[in-house]
């Protein structure tokens, strides 16, 4: 947890807010050296550096964050676009990494109850303690989360796991260093 804190903490770029998704889900493959990794293979759990980079080929992922310009001595633009939240909602990266960022906080808070889930979501995702107003909005979400889990016969207290872990994700100080 201390090293996702100090990755964390750093997502400024498109690099870092993946290599940290995917250390938070436990999947992230820490193996230096070797290849890059082509721009095609999405599903590949490498650190983000080793994608292949070129004028041409981009990551979409991390195209949308700010990739680095190789034609600009690989500097980078800083954008708050509408495409970014979505891309933090509906990605296949973040569909994939919320449910397994759910799943390990879950294991961790056994059956404590939703309050705890959610403090500890906080401490993984935004590296401090949710508040009690913060609480009280975590539990009203889950409960909504619940009942629309319930209505469209899906598993409620996952999908309420999995709809806070994707609000955080979402949550501008993941993104940003204060």
């Amino acid at each position: 947890l201390e090293f996702s804190r100090v990755l964390f903490r750093s997502c400024v770029n498109s690099q870092s807010t993946r290599d940290s998704l995917l250390y938070l889900a436990g999947e992230l493959n820490q193996k230096m050296g070797g290849p890059s990794i082509p721009t095609s293979a999405t599903a590949s759990r490498r650190r983000s550096l080793y994608f292949f980079q070129s004028h041409n080929e981009h990551e979409k992922f991390l195209s949308i964050f700010d990739d680095a310009n190789v034609l600009d001595c690989y500097r980078r633009a800083q954008s708050i676009v509408p495409q970014q939240a979505l891309a933090l909602q509906i990605s296949p990266l973040i569909q994939d990494c919320s449910q397994r960022i759910a799943e390990r906080i879950s294991s961790q808070v056994a059956d404590r109850g939703d309050s705890v889930f959610i403090d500890l979501a906080f401490q993984w995702l935004l590296a401090t303690s949710a508040s009690a107003e913060e609480l009280a909005l975590g539990q009203q979400a889950m409960e909504h989360w619940r009942a629309a889990a319930t209505e469209r016969g899906l598993d409620p207290a996952r999908h309420a796991q999995i709809g806070l872990v994707r609000s955080l994700i979402n949550h501008n100080d993941f993104l940003t260093v204060r």
